[in-house]
């Protein structure tokens, strides 16, 4: 056999190596992104700042009126109810893009998440006077969250 008629032959042997190879590549990219993410996620969920700010909102908080929570907790407190729903609310917007997986993620904070809403609806439905798209994608996650959570309830 000569060299030129085995040339085609090992081309395309290198073109399915390649290819396997590049697909096995795209998915390590894949996993790498989720797991650096989950683990930001995660790191920024169990801080001690911001779970007192998230157990300060879900226990403590007793307003059901926007314009009264600003008065009687102010700048400090409106900037603690945002980092917690912001939070959640970054949450939905990357589940929604595929980036995190749903079930992965909500089965930390699927819980916590479906608490703060409950705690927060009435609130962020007064902030909405002034921004109405505040926290859309934390309200597009709570279905997913209850679902989730009776899904694993039942499952035990």
């Amino acid at each position: 056999m000569q060299l030129l008629e085995i040339a085609p032959l090992i081309t395309a042997i290198a073109l399915v190596v390649s290819a396997i190879f590049v697909a096995i590549q795209l998915r390590n990219v894949r996993r790498d992104r989720f797991t650096a993410v989950t683990n930001e996620l995660f790191g920024i969920w169990q801080s001690a700042d911001f779970m007192a700010a998230q157990l300060w909102l879900i226990h403590d908080v007793a307003e059901t009126f926007w314009a009264e929570f600003r008065s009687r907790h102010g700048k400090d407190g409106e900037a603690a109810f945002l980092r917690v729903t912001g939070f959640y609310n970054r949450v939905g917007t990357l589940i929604t893009l595929g980036i995190v997986d749903e079930r992965t993620i909500l089965r930390t904070i699927g819980a916590t998440a479906y608490a703060v809403w409950t705690k927060a609806k009435p609130l962020v439905e007064g902030a909405r006077a002034e921004n109405v798209t505040l926290l859309r994608e934390f309200e597009r996650l709570v279905p997913i969250c209850r679902t989730f959570l009776q899904t694993e309830t039942t499952s035990y």
